[in-house]
């Protein structure tokens, strides 16, 4: 029998991944759900392998200010408390571009609501392969696009 795919869930909280284990998980181990709550957890989890995607909430503001990272994926913690507010509050953006300057080249999905369709066709382009997923977007869908990661590494 083979392993239910697995899927990296980079996010301050466990919000996500609780969600997804009790609700997508479950349904015949349909998924496995590797949580990461920083940058440096989320390369080494990365560079375990194993993982047929990357899931990353964007605001990390409960995050610890040293373990945030900035534009260049350095360690944000000397950088001032409007400074870090900002980098915060766009953290998941920042942990996917660490990643692929890793040569992490995952599919990924954004979990975020984003009002300026021009900044999701950027991030989208610069960050692909990518989607930008709003809330509106209801657990089946999520999982149609979890099923689609799995069986062909893309979105």
């Amino acid at each position: 029998m083979t392993s239910p795919p697995a899927f990296l869930v980079v996010e301050d909280g466990r919000e996500y991944t609780d969600r997804f284990e009790r609700l997508l998980g479950q349904q015949g181990q349909r998924f496995r759900f590797v949580r990461a709550g920083s940058a440096a957890e989320a390369l080494a989890a990365a560079a375990a392998g194993g993982l047929a995607g990357v899931l990353l909430d964007l605001d990390f503001r409960r995050t610890p200010p040293h373990q945030l990272i900035d534009d260049g994926g350095n360690g944000a913690a000397a950088h001032a408390d409007s400074e870090r507010r900002r980098l915060a509050a766009v953290q998941g953006i920042l942990i996917l571009r660490a990643l692929r300057r890793a040569a992490v080249s995952l599919p990924a999905l954004l979990f975020a609501d984003l009002d300026d369709d021009g900044q999701v066709g950027y991030l989208e382009g610069e960050l692909s392969p990518l989607r930008v997923v709003p809330s509106s977007v209801g657990l089946q869908e999520i999982a149609g696009l979890l099923d689609r990661l799995a069986a062909a590494g893309a979105l």
